[in-house]
């Protein structure tokens, strides 16, 4: 299985202030220390958001931390 975006991909996302984030839902956020990251929402408390990439070796909140809602830029609609 190999990753479903690759550094330098494009693609196209709405502002969170349009949409309600849901599980499955593919975001676009900034990490302090990994810069900006693309990640599924598996699962959301009142903490923040615990994501996961598609590639199984990607990394996962588990060693990143939760997503807060101030980090996300956006939900991924498309890839170009």
């Amino acid at each position: 299985m190999s990753p479903s975006y690759l550094e330098g991909d494009y693609v196209v996302s709405v502002t969170t202030k349009l949409v309600k984030l849901r599980k499955g839902d593919v975001i676009i956020f900034k990490h302090p220390t990994y810069g900006y990251l693309i990640k599924e929402i598996c699962q959301k408390n009142e903490n923040g958001y615990y994501v996961q990439g598609s590639y199984p070796k990607s990394t996962t909140s588990q060693s990143i931390g939760l997503v807060n809602f101030n980090m996300i830029e956006g939900k991924v609609i498309m890839k170009i």
